[in-house]
């Protein structure tokens, strides 16, 4: 089989085990649902590094293959706080602390595509964070460093969406629009993530709503290794 074919089995087989894995988590099958997880975690993960041999830019695709690992290590982490119910809140911090720095580095591969592009993206997220960030905080009951941690997180996952969403603006094309998308479902999902773990009224759907456009979200992100040029 070519390389493209593994690419793509792996990610199908990725949101298969992803779909099963929401299912268990909603039956309260936690280990399994973990098990689940994981497993489609590094199913994206080995998709990154095989597109990595087709990626026109190394070094782009180092930092993207990076992020995807932090994103599997927070995957596992956040789920862990489930069995872990006496260092729930350890593990839950450990794993948007793993996030963090996936967006992080989802930031750096943008920025040495093209540095000027944040000229433009600076300001857009700042307005953009100051009217999401004012929504979520009216809408959660969150204090002291979570809520610090948090305003951060989403700042950067919010500059991240933004920049990727310039960079396909100042310069149409596949990879970029894939990097766009995933970078928007990315930054929905984490707000549905910080709405469902500490909003005010219970959103039971929001769960698997924010697991759904997780998943996409990294997929379209790991195919932007192959794509973007």
């Amino acid at each position: 089989m070519s390389v493209a074919t593994y690419i793509i089995a792996l990610l199908l087989s990725g949101c298969v085990a992803e779909a099963v894995f929401i299912v268990l988590e909603h039956r309260r099958q936690m280990l399994s649902a973990l098990l689940l997880k994981g497993a489609a975690s590094l199913l994206f993960v080995l998709a990154g590094l095989f597109a990595s041999s087709l990626s026109a830019d190394l070094t782009y695709a180092k930092w993207i293959v990076l992020g995807l690992m932090l994103g599997a290590v927070g995957d596992v982490c956040l789920n862990l706080r489930f069995l872990l119910t006496g260092r729930s809140k350890a593990a839950f911090m450990v794993g948007i602390g793993s996030f963090l720095l996936g967006h992080v580095a989802y930031l750096i591969a943008l920025i040495a595509r093209a540095p000027g592009a944040m000229l433009y993206a600076l300001p857009a997220a700042a307005i953009l964070s100051f009217f999401l960030l004012r929504f979520v905080l009216s809408c959660v009951e969150v204090s002291g460093v979570i809520k610090i941690i948090g305003i951060v997180y989403l700042c950067v996952v919010f500059l991240m969406a933004v920049f990727a969403v310039t960079l396909f603006f100042l310069e149409p094309q596949a990879g970029r629009a894939l990097f766009a998308l995933g970078g928007l479902l990315f930054a929905a999902s984490d707000v549905l993530l910080v709405l469902n773990q500490f909003g005010r009224h219970p959103y039971p759907a929001f769960r698997a709503m924010n697991l759904s456009l997780y998943y996409i979200g990294q997929v379209c992100i790991c195919l932007t290794i192959v794509f973007l040029r």
